[in-house]
């Protein structure tokens, strides 16, 4: 059995483990790392270790930290009472309303895991305070990010219309934003019907504001809600996770009569900063929104000091470990292996499946803008012999790489994996997991069917 193999089979097993153990997987993956990778792979351990995710790191930690303080400030729940003045009882619309605003900031110019960072917590504490399924929230809202993620003004676009201009093929940058924006759409539609979004039609409630009135009623059971509040389901956690690991609050909280107005408008203004400082002047999202934490902990020590005892750090061991573990595969050409078997043909449709195939496999792990700049290049010899519809190939294969981002062993499967709220972590991350190997096997299908073969 050669190495490469052997990885594969241990992968398997770290994932059957977690899921029957109360052990992190990241721990896991952390030792397989090492005793594969300096065991059979050869590999130094400053390779190994290289392979950890330092930005991701940093973005989780940064953004998390930055809305704990705003949720304990009271600042959060203001955003929050605002989306449900904009829909009234209309609970439904909420997650379409989260779609929009990922899409719109993601079209923009920020990166797909940008707009994440910054809708994601607000969205997922939507769901926890009004019974939402967490999934079915966090899901749009990666949608949402990757449906803008292909416009003209950002990174994944420019990324594929100058791989295209490099080839000297033409550029189509309205057409491929188009496609990518429908099929997300389409697929934001099978997920509000497969995660409860038509309970939420048919149930109707008023919430609470923050004046205080009307309470909340009429919530319904069911996949579209939690049978409880949060605050009534969340206690010890399994798998690594000490106390209340999933949450990013602070340990008291804030009481609703003694909110700082000043805090509540510093916490905004730096929101809207960090918005504007990654759309605009393209600063990483993960230092910025640490930075502005850091300011806001200043305005008050003795009030926001101890949040980050609370931030999700078994998430982040769990997600950075396994990404450590996916580094040492590609060190040792497991990564090169898989793609070898997937383009073991010299068909072009088939070429052209190989290459979706490979662009969503990789990307669920990996660097989205990573993955397109090897994946388009596979198609671009048969797309110069004109044996394939150029845009349609190269929209099977950037859709392909980037819906399968909802995986959480990429970076907007990890924010979600951290921020949400409403469910017990491992549990969340396997239910994630499940939904992201049906994305992974059949969206690169479908998106090459539709685009290339129809």
């Amino acid at each position: 059995m050669n190495v490469q193999i052997l990885s594969l089979l241990v992968l398997v097993c770290m994932f059957v483990l977690a899921s029957f153990l109360s052990i992190n997987l990241g721990i896991l993956a952390l030792v397989a790392a090492f005793v594969i990778g300096a065991g059979f792979g050869g590999l130094e351990v400053d390779s190994i270790i290289s392979g950890f995710p330092g930005s991701l790191f940093i973005l989780i930690v940064g953004v998390t930290y930055l809305f704990a303080l705003a949720q304990e400030n009271g600042t959060l729940q203001r955003i929050i009472d605002g989306s449900m003045r904009l829909v009234g009882n209309r609970v439904a619309a909420i997650p379409w309303l989260m779609f929009l605003l990922a899409a719109f900031v993601a079209a923009a110019g920020a990166l797909s895991a940008a707009a994440v960072a910054i809708v994601a917590p607000i969205a997922l504490r939507f769901a926890s305070q009004h019974k939402v399924n967490p999934l079915l929230m966090g899901l749009m809202v990666v949608q949402g990010a990757t449906a803008g993620s292909f416009s003209p003004l950002s990174p994944f676009g420019a990324i594929t219309n100058g791989l295209l201009g490099d080839n000297g093929l033409p550029r189509e940058p309205m057409g491929l934003f188009l496609n990518s924006l429908l099929f997300n759409v389409v697929v934001a539609c099978v997920v509000f019907v497969v995660f409860g979004g038509l309970r939420l039609v048919r149930r109707r409630q008023t919430v609470t504001v923050a004046s205080g009135v009307p309470a909340m009623a009429g919530a319904s059971d069911g996949p579209g809600a939690m049978a409880a509040p949060p605050e009534a389901t969340t206690g010890g956690t399994t798998g690594g996770t000490t106390g209340d690991a999933g949450e990013s609050e602070c340990e008291e909280p804030a009481k609703p009569n003694g909110r700082d107005t000043v805090h509540q408008v510093a916490t905004t203004i730096a929101i809207v900063g960090l918005v504007l400082s990654t759309m605009i002047f393209g600063l990483d999202v993960g230092f910025v929104a640490l930075t502005a934490g850091v300011v806001l902990t200043l305005l008050s020590p003795g009030r926001y000091g101890e949040c980050i005892k609370n931030l999700p750090w078994s998430a982040v061991l769990l997600v950075c470990g396994v990404l450590t573990y996916v580094g040492v595969l590609s060190e040792i050409g497991t990564i090169d292996y898989l793609s070898n078997l997937l383009t073991s043909s010299g068909n072009p449709l088939l070429t052209a499946l190989a290459a979706c195939y490979i662009g969503g496999v990789i990307s669920a792990f990996a660097s989205t803008a990573g993955v397109l700049g090897a994946s388009i290049p596979l198609a671009v010899p048969v797309l110069e012999q004109g044996m394939l519809p150029m845009l349609g190939t190269i929209s099977a294969i950037g859709i392909a790489s980037s819906v399968v981002d909802v995986s959480p062993l990429s970076t907007n499967g990890a924010l979600l994996v951290a921020n949400q709220k409403s469910m017990e972590p491992r549990l969340f991350f396997r239910r994630l997991l499940l939904w992201s190997v049906v994305v992974i096997a059949f969206a690169p299908l479908l998106s090459w069917l539709i685009f290339v073969v129809l």
